[in-house]
């Protein structure tokens, strides 16, 4: 399934995304190869005595996966990213938490040196299994033009 060409891009359109289910074994990983070693990620025992409970998934975690469930619009049309910008993360995501993305339209313009493209920017909501807001970011990315046919 391709995703959005620019002229499909409506402010104000609103998509929701699939689901997915955090695990121990995606923190461990992620963790592992990205050298995140903070004991609230790694320490059950550290993570209790901070009252959180259990440990957590480090924040840029929970924004690769929510950037990963919004592929479906952006699959095969998008050919850069300009920015992630105005990053927050609001709550933590724990083992077991179920995250979802709900993306927004909120600006598009086309582009000056490339009449093939534009850019458009989202804003994303990432919510977990509670409907509790856990992270919130604004994305802006240059998607292709349908091509002339």
């Amino acid at each position: 399934m391709l995703g959005k060409y620019f002229e499909e891009l409506h402010v104000g359109d609103e998509y929701l995304s699939p689901r997915r289910t955090v695990n121990e074994a995606d923190i461990v990983l992620f963790t592992s190869i990205t050298g995140l070693l903070n004991p609230l990620f790694t320490d059950e025992l550290f993570a209790r005595e901070k009252g959180l409970g259990t440990r957590v998934a480090p924040g840029p975690l929970t924004l690769c996966y929510a950037i990963g469930l919004t592929d479906e619009l952006v699959y095969g049309t998008v050919c850069a990213v300009l920015g992630i910008d105005k990053v927050k993360f609001t709550a933590p995501v724990k083992p077991g938490d179920t995250i979802r993305v709900k993306t927004k339209i909120v600006n598009k313009r086309e582009s000056t040196g490339k009449p093939d493209r534009g850019t458009g920017t989202l804003d994303q909501e990432v919510y977990n299994q509670f409907e509790k807001i856990v992270c919130t970011y604004e994305r802006t990315l240059m998607f292709l033009k349908r091509p002339k046919e």
